[in-house]
């Protein structure tokens, strides 16, 4: 009896230790009765079922069989299921007009305004964005570790930029933040929009600083722009050794340099030192177009404003901005024309929408300005798979993301999708209502919206 009863102890404790060491298996979602567009096809595939495990997508025509029991079931009902949404160009953690930010409210707010920019830029199909400069590295922090609802963020961290450049958002009579004696203010703060920095050591200072807290690339500043009261658009910024410098901070960390550039000399000057990706070149010229060609480099240009009445953004921009905007607006439609007789393949998608709520929801506006001039489907994948091969190539060993691929549906990707009613391949205007349009959205094998 003894022997019965210690048998039947040892029993059971084992049994306790298997099922504690038991892995949980991972959760699985089902799309069944979908349409998909894979991000890289020119049309889609016809009532298919694609199968999620975790976070990846593990089969695209799948079986019900190949779901388990307790899989949870979406039926599309012959809705388009797509790769979630690419923005190459935001400012997610510029919530607000810069001198709201840097005058009339604190860095709570500033926070608490970012953080529902965020989860809006998810609620409108961007799974991922690359963010273009601010305090981004926070946000991304805490969407990935699940105190904030948003897409997956690349942060540039605060943006590069010569003393009166495009980064230089000082008062006139505010001091220089690097003299002695002198402390930064509000945007040069490490929680702040900007470094100023001049010389090849104070760039490389910056840029490793930046690199240290935890930005995924650089954002340099090589021209001036429409937000910024001293550096007017003509101007060139920074000298080569010192673009050269940012360049092989950030190769030292295996990642890569994007600048802010608008005219073809800036682009020139960027493209002999390195940099990887020109952000706008809304003045360029073909011979600017073509400097980037010959170094099978980026160019991510922004076309929402041309959405807008020139009227809005006159308001928006201020008096003192305005001739500078009206230059860049003008500018943006022989741009579009340049790109697309290039027949470029490496053009990137980002709206570059900078503020409050209601300017950053306009970003969606870009896809009908762009198919003007593109195919739908052209525009689809510059917001798919081509963002998403930007980010995996020129961010390398840097990439926070390296489970799966982005911007496409196909096994092993990382499961990233939306839902669409209707075909944004044949009606695109879709993307531009996503409240009503979009009826789930995937991020992560996570669903976050589901209205079916």
């Amino acid at each position: 009896m003894k022997k019965l009863l210690l048998s039947l102890v040892f029993a059971a404790n084992f049994s306790a230790i298997a099922a504690d060491n038991k892995e949980e298996l991972p959760k699985q979602t089902l799309f069944t009765n979908v349409h998909v567009w894979d991000g890289t096809s020119e049309g889609i595939t016809k009532k298919i079922n694609v199968l999620v495990e975790g976070n990846l997508i593990k089969k695209v025509r799948a079986d019900k069989s190949d779901a388990r029991k307790d899989a949870t079931i979406i039926n599309g009902d012959g809705k388009v299921l797509m790769p979630g949404l690419i923005d190459t160009h935001t400012h997610i953690a510029v919530p607000e007009q810069l001198d709201v930010l840097t005058n009339k409210v604190d860095t709570i707010y500033w926070g608490i305004s970012a953080a529902q920019v965020t989860q809006d830029w998810l609620m409108r199909g961007y799974t991922t964005v690359r963010d273009a400069g601010g305090p981004a590295v926070a946000v991304m922090k805490a969407v990935k570790d699940g105190k904030l609802i948003g897409p997956r963020v690349y942060p540039s961290g605060q943006v590069i930029s010569q003393t009166s450049g495009h980064g230089d958002h000082r008062d006139y009579n505010t001091p220089h933040p690097n003299l002695p004696g002198n402390t930064p203010q509000k945007m040069q703060k490490p929680e702040g929009l900007e470094m100023i920095c001049d010389g090849v050591a104070e760039v490389l200072r910056c840029s490793r600083e930046v690199l240290r807290t935890g930005a995924t690339q650089l954002k340099v500043m090589v021209g001036g722009g429409a937000s910024s009261s001293f550096g007017p658009l003509y101007t060139l910024q920074y000298l080569p050794e010192e673009i050269e410098a940012a360049v092989r901070a950030a190769r030292d960390y295996g990642t890569y340099v994007m600048v802010h550039a608008y005219h073809d000399e800036s682009i020139f000057r960027a493209m002999n030192a390195g940099v990887r990706s020109i952000e706008h070149g809304t003045l360029m010229s073909e011979k600017g177009m073509k400097a980037i060609m010959e170094k099978d480099a980026w160019i991510s240009p922004y076309f929402t404003m041309l959405s807008l009445p020139w009227e809005t953004i006159e308001a928006y921009v201020g008096p003192q901005n305005a001739p500078k905007a009206k230059q860049i607006y003008d500018g943006a439609k022989n741009q579009l024309r340049i790109l697309k007789e290039s027949g470029y393949d490496k053009i990137a998608f980002g709206a570059d929408v900078v503020g409050p709520l209601s300017v950053q929801q306009t970003a969606n506006n870009e896809f009908v300005v762009r198919a003007k001039y593109w195919k739908p489907v052209e525009v689809l994948k510059q917001a798919t798979f081509n963002n998403a091969r930007m980010l995996k190539e020129e961010t390398g060993l840097r990439n926070p993301y390296q489970a799966g691929d982005l911007g496409v549906i196909k096994a092993g990707a990382y499961a990233d999708m939306i839902l669409v009613d209707g075909n944004p391949l044949e009606k695109i205007e879709l993307l531009v209502d996503p409240t009503n349009t979009l009826k789930v959205i995937m991020k992560d094998g996570m669903v976050y919206k589901n209205t079916l």
